[in-house]
């Protein structure tokens, strides 16, 4: 189990691997972005995800900043870009402060969502 994982390169979601390996209480530190073009760049935010004390798979997020970083091409996921995208120019994507792992359908309050992670606002802050 990791006490603090930092993750340097921008993704569309945290992998779920690294938020298993996570131990209670345990921070990571991540940009979530959307691609700019060709670059290899992506821009979004940076977000703090920190897992419950009791090692349960749940988890709290924030954001931190803005950010502009490199991608990180083996942990995107073509079919979220539209819907960080629309969750970023709306302003939703602020709203973050959950990441779930548990098998639920899509909701109201489910910010990016695929099938063994979903960024959302499901709990209060």
């Amino acid at each position: 189990m990791a006490n603090f994982l930092l993750i340097n390169a921008g993704v569309t979601h945290p992998h779920r691997p690294w938020l298993d390996r996570l131990a209670g209480g345990g921070p990571m530190v991540l940009p979530i972005t959307i691609s700019m073009g060709a670059t290899g760049l992506g821009k979004g935010v940076m977000a703090r995800i920190v897992r419950a004390p009791s090692d349960e798979p749940k988890f709290s997020a924030r954001l931190l900043t803005l950010v502009a970083i490199y991608s990180c091409s083996n942990v995107r996921d073509a079919q979220l870009e539209p819907l960080l995208g629309k969750a970023s120019a709306t302003g939703v994507l602020m709203r973050m402060n959950a990441v779930r792992v548990d098998g639920h359908e899509t909701g109201e309050r489910c910010i990016v969502h695929r099938g063994d992670v979903c960024l959302s606002f499901a709990e209060s802050p």
